[in-house]
């Protein structure tokens, strides 16, 4: 009653033009009309308008950073050291100018090219060079790389409020790992992302990797190792095997096959780079009072630096602290978003609005990012997860790691929930983790802050706004972001049932993203119990765009890729203590490089 009490208090008030269409996109008009609402707004939706809470350093590090260790973190991010053939570094796939993603679909890590370098990458979101046209390339001695990697990249910004370290989940698309320290030094030694998938020089003379050599004069301890085959090398599917000491890398192993360097050994390289880069063991000692570089103080430092990632002054944010920072049309979609699936709310005289239910998925301050869910979207079949010989044989490299518990479930049966050719088959994505029936081909609700510089959307890329003649990234992104609003509008689709139903008409989905190998019971659009979770819901093209301006601009921290949480920089340095340069992507490296300030 109290509701409806206030819903009529604000009718009274007859404000009615605010809300014409069209005022979705443009600046806030700072009238006594637009305060009125803002209030009305603020006593109504009150306990929705929450600031986002101080970053939980102690809690997800273990440790209050200092500047040393979130600067050296910056400078480890960006360096092309950290990868065997000193081609790409974490920037490659966290760019600034994309909000810590890229503009890939599937990125290209290791052997790739193309894309932006440390001179050319831009400061802001969609200027300087883009990573669009990044691909695969070669390690420059004649290999091929021959895929990306297998998902989307996920943004690290608010990452820290994701992570947890005491269930050890919260992290990625599909919430394995919660040890931010530990994760980040997984890239270091996987394939598609710092590794590579090239083998080591055959000739003796050349590898730089081989015991007694410039890199292994002595062992190099790993302690965060993963389990390899003794006879191939190759790295297996689980984590936390014993600590290993890495004396050089084979020119074969024991099945004859030249040698290709497994997660352990990658890391190995990468330690023994850092330690012989007399800067990096200068900074090392200052942050850490490390006198060696171990993966432990590396993983602590490039952790401290991403956990300073924060989006945490969007314009809803100081609409929560008392300013009219959201012009009339992103209040309205503010409204209609935190609003149920189908609710109409009267917010004036002759003017209502249609709830749509983003709030049960998308709550604040977070705006997304704790629970995992299925829209049922298609996967890209050049990924590795979209292979069924990976899910039918009910093995895969990433099964469970921190408790090498169960086998994967039976997400797929081949012929029906995959192509009978074996071909193709949906990516299962949390199950994978979980070894949960029931959750098959869910993925992290992504959260929604700074999401217009994520483009494009979904966990393996596939909204990118194709068939439209856009001419900037920032319409690009917004134009696949409206798609991505009216297909959670939409809802499920029963593709199948619907063509057996009406023979002459053949169902289109123009949005190109549902999958049919997909059960639709398997989905929920909406995040409520009942009949919602199958029904659709219409709105007005205006309010639509109220939504779209509230999601992409009322959400939207542009400083969040300049400064972060401890003012901190976190822009692309312009040189790195390898003596590397520029950082980000150097198409040119190889593996047999000694960085330009390694010692021996």
């Amino acid at each position: 009653m109290e509701r409806q009490k206030k819903k009529k208090w604000y009718a009274l008030l007859g404000v009615i033009a605010v809300f014409a269409a069209g005022m979705a996109l443009t600046p806030i008009s700072g009238g006594d009309t637009d305060s009125v609402f803002a209030d009305w707004i603020r006593s109504e939706y009150g306990p929705f308008l929450q600031e986002l809470p101080p970053v939980p350093y102690e809690r997800v590090l273990g440790f209050k950073p200092t500047k040393e260790q979130v600067e050296l973190g910056r400078l480890l991010f960006n360096d092309t050291i950290l990868s065997r053939n000193n081609d790409v570094s974490c920037a490659t796939c966290h760019l600034t100018n994309h909000g810590f993603t890229n503009s890939m679909p599937l990125p290209f890590g290791a052997l790739g090219q193309g894309g932006p370098t440390g001179d050319t990458v831009g400061r802001a979101f969609g200027l300087g060079e883009l990573s669009d046209k990044r691909n695969c390339g070669d390690d420059g001695m004649g290999y091929l790389c021959d895929r990306p990697f297998f998902r989307n990249t996920p943004s690290t910004i608010d990452v820290a409020y994701r992570a947890n370290s005491r269930t050890d989940d919260g992290l990625l698309l599909d919430g394995r790992f919660g040890r931010l320290a530990f994760q980040v030094l997984l890239p270091i030694g996987t394939a598609e992302e710092l590794c590579g998938t090239n083998p080591v020089p055959s000739n003796k003379e050349e590898n730089p990797f081989l015991e007694g050599g410039p890199f292994f004069s002595q062992g190099i301890l790993v302690k965060h190792t993963h389990v390899t085959d003794p006879y191939t090398g190759a790295t297996l599917p689980f984590f936390n095997s014993p600590p290993e000491v890495i004396h050089g890398i084979p020119l074969r192993r024991n099945d004859g096959r030249l040698s290709i360097p497994n997660f352990n050994e990658c890391l190995a390289i990468a330690l023994a780079k850092l330690n012989g880069v007399p800067e990096y063991r200068r900074l090392f000692r200052q942050a850490f009072q490390a006198d060696e570089i171990t993966d432990r103080v590396l993983g602590m430092a490039m952790a401290a630096f991403i956990a300073t990632h924060v989006s945490k002054d969007t314009a809803f944010d100081r609409f929560v602290r008392g300013e009219n920072s959201l012009s009339a049309g992103q209040m309205r979609g503010l409204v209609s978003f935190l609003s149920q699936p189908n609710e109409i709310v009267e917010i004036g005289l002759d003017n209502r609005v249609v709830g749509v239910g983003c709030v049960n998925c998308h709550s604040p301050p977070f705006f997304g990012g704790a629970g995992f869910g299925s829209l049922g979207v298609i996967s890209d079949p050049r990924s590795i997860r979209s292979r069924p010989q990976v899910l039918f044989e009910q093995r895969s490299v990433s099964l469970d790691f921190p408790n090498q518990r169960g086998r994967i479930p039976r997400c797929h049966i081949a012929g029906v929930t995959a192509r009978a050719d074996g071909s193709y088959a949906p990516d299962i994505g949390r199950a994978e983790v979980t070894s949960r029936e029931e959750d098959c081909f869910q993925f992290r609700i992504p959260p929604l802050r700074n999401v217009i510089e994520r483009f494009p959307f979904f966990h393996h890329g596939t909204e990118r706004a194709l068939g439209y003649n856009l001419n900037s990234l920032e319409e690009r992104s917004l134009q696949a972001l409206r798609n991505v609003i009216l297909y959670h509008l939409r809802g499920p689709q029963y593709i199948r049932l619907k063509n057996r139903l009406d023979v002459e008409n053949k169902y289109f989905d123009k949005f190109f993203q549902y999958d049919e190998f997909i059960d639709p019971h398997r989905v929920d659009f909406f995040g409520t119990e009942g009949p919602l979770e199958r029904s659709s819901v219409l709105i007005e093209e205006a309010l639509l765009e109220d939504i779209l301006s509230f999601v992409a601009y009322g959400l939207w921290d542009e400083k969040a890729v300049k400064r972060g949480d401890l003012n901190n920089r976190v822009s692309h340095p312009k040189k790195v203590p390898s003596g590397f340069h520029p950082s980000i992507t150097r198409d040119h490296g190889t593996q047999l490089e000694l960085p330009p300030a390694f010692r021996q």
